[in-house]
């Protein structure tokens, strides 16, 4: 799951790339949502991937704390890429409802389809990589509800050295 994390970062940020572009409809690349998230599950997956090799109270604690914020921005985040999708499809509509060409309007069509199909992409990859979050925060939970709960070797009489 962890790699999943990393690979759905790279492509949120890398997707976000040529969305970067003027439009007049309101699109969360503007907002650099994508860009952000994608950062941000990036480190998670990176957090997750490090503390499975070297399992520590600190590093397990940070990628809990990481996972948590992550979440409240995936949840932002939906709320940016539904207010994208609306918007393209407002901006879509009014410009259709206008006196323009069938050519115009085709063009529209081409236009703004593409956005709103991105749009729909990162919804999706929000929707799936908060729900891996989730998931990777019970595990993280537990892992630090367990530790507390482990037994401690102390030797007193240390072996000697012959």
């Amino acid at each position: 799951m962890q790699v999943v994390l990393v690979m759905m970062g790279i492509g949120l940020f890398m997707f976000a790339i040529p969305m970067n572009v003027q439009s007049d409809a309101l699109i969360s690349a503007d907002q650099f949502t994508p860009f952000w998230l994608g950062i941000l599950f990036f480190i998670c997956g990176l957090l997750y991937i490090l503390s499975e090799r070297n399992p520590s109270k600190k590093m397990i604690t940070a990628s809990l704390a990481l996972s948590i914020i992550s979440v409240i921005g995936v949840l932002s985040a939906l709320v940016e890429f539904s207010g994208a999708i609306a918007g393209i499809y407002h901006t879509h509509w009014v410009n259709m409802y206008e006196n323009h060409t069938e050519e115009e309007e085709i063009y529209a069509e081409q236009h703004y389809m593409p956005m709103k199909n991105m749009e729909l992409v990162f919804f999706c990859h929000s929707l799936i990589g908060g729900v891996l979050l989730v998931v990777m925060t019970f595990f993280a939970r537990a892992a630090l509800r367990s530790s507390g709960t482990q037994a401690v070797v102390v030797m007193r009489d240390l072996p000697s050295a012959e």
